[in-house]
């Protein structure tokens, strides 16, 4: 909690704050980038502006921040990129409120959009509609899912550089020896193939007791966080029951604590676990951690209605940018195809330029059916405001009901949740 008091307290002086975000160099003269005519032999120069982007990323990661900004130069003259880098997400969301605090702050940060909400209502970040038409960035060439988790009363608040969604693995030896021939198509149907596939030391499913994994059976079942107003929602009740009960009545999961395994991929990649809910991430993970082994990858089966999670990693401006336009002017660079084919090949990201997305199949073709359900059913996260802490309550309520079982029933821990973390 003392975490979370410090963000919220450092997003709240961002707002008081009349400090300038992000910079030495004067605005005055807010530049369009280019000359209409470059060519042209009396050209007014302008007044170089300073763009600060903050963002964390591992080594293969930083290569392809600097790839995005590169020859930024060549299209827009009056703009020079400040790249600050944090090697975690922890020494980011450490140092940066700190700086926005004091009135230093970046004018881009890259961030997920699964704890944006927080930084949207606090007033954090900027709306980004009317940049977007002033440099005439072409919002329909990104996947137009992605930009439901970046949405807020019909304001969007960051521009999705990258693509991901659920699924659901299963050990592709284990599902031929179940004696069962079709694929999941619905919960149901995974239940089935859980208890085909638990025996021998193992067990059918991984219940990975983490907000991720919860919400993909909340959204089969028409579920939603709704950003905290529809937390105890029928529809999420029955997600979070169906999530309990493989483990308490029908006995087929697993969770990772269960084997002091660090998350859901490392049950998975020993073998441990059958079958789980799970991303295109699994594809890496088994390269490096089990080589042979088969990997199935389908859409997120159905529980009541079709549903997988879509999101992304966004390029967002803050409020107390001096420079809007021009930060709005560098994520439309960055976003350009040529930085996008160089994500797929140099990180192995799946990019939010959706005429790209084939490209990335090519050398995925095991995730194509997932991605096109992403592209026709792929809903955010929408978690409540305080996302954090939201997080950790309803981890320890699964953890009780599952494990201690003393009275908790899904059901009292959503209305808590509800009554704590709902929209007012």
């Amino acid at each position: 909690m003392r975490k979370k008091s410090v963000l919220l307290l450092c997003s709240l002086m961002l707002m008081l704050s009349t400090a300038a975000c992000g910079n030495k160099s004067n605005t005055g003269n807010s530049g369009n980038g280019a000359s209409d005519n470059a060519g042209a032999a009396k050209t007014e120069k302008q007044e170089t502006v300073e763009v600060t982007m903050a963002y964390w990323a591992n080594a293969s990661e930083q290569k392809n921040f600097e790839f995005m900004v590169d020859g930024i130069d060549k299209e827009y003259p009056n703009i020079k990129v400040k790249m600050q880098m944090y090697p975690t997400s922890d020494e980011f969301w450490k140092a940066v409120p700190t700086a926005i605090a004091a009135g230093v702050g970046p004018d881009i940060i890259a961030m997920s959009d699964e704890g944006n909400y927080e930084y949207i209502k606090q007033g954090v970040l900027s709306p980004l509609d009317e940049l977007i038409d002033k440099v005439g960035f072409d919002k329909d060439r990104i996947t137009g899912s992605l930009y439901k988790g970046w949405t807020d009363n019909n304001k969007l608040y960051g521009i999705p550089y990258d693509s991901s969604t659920s699924m659901l693995a299963i050990n592709k030896e284990m599902f031929e020896k179940s004696g069962i021939t079709k694929y999941p198509e619905t919960m149901d149907e995974v239940v089935e193939l859980a208890k085909a596939m638990t025996k021998d030391g193992v067990k059918g499913i991984i219940g990975s007791i983490d907000p991720f994994h919860i919400t993909q059976y909340v959204h089969a079942f028409g579920g939603d966080w709704g950003f905290g107003k529809t937390i105890n929602s029928k529809e999420n009740v029955a997600g979070v029951q169906f999530f309990v009960d493989l483990f308490l009545k029908n006995k087929v999961a697993i969770a990772p604590i269960e084997v002091e395994a660090p998350w859901d991929g490392e049950v998975f990649s020993q073998e441990k676990g059958a079958m789980s809910t799970a991303g295109p991430w699994y594809v890496g993970h088994l390269k490096e951690a089990n080589p042979d082994m088969g990997l199935i990858a389908l859409p997120m089966p159905k529980g009541t209605v079709e549903a997988q999670s879509a999101y992304s990693h966004g390029l967002s401006i803050l409020d107390g940018s001096k420079h809007k336009e021009e930060a709005m002017q560098v994520i439309k660079y960055a976003l350009r195809d040529e930085a996008q084919l160089n994500a797929i090949e140099a990180v192995g990201y799946s990019p939010s330029v959706s005429s790209l997305l084939p490209k990335y199949l090519e050398k995925n073709p095991e995730l194509k059916a997932v991605f096109d359900n992403m592209g026709k059913v792929g809903m955010p996260f929408a978690y409540p405001e305080q996302t954090k802490a939201f997080h950790a309550d309803l981890l320890k309520g699964v953890e009780e009901i599952i494990f201690k079982q003393d009275g908790l029933t899904v059901e009292q821990l959503l209305n808590d949740l509800q009554s704590k973390y709902g929209e007012k």
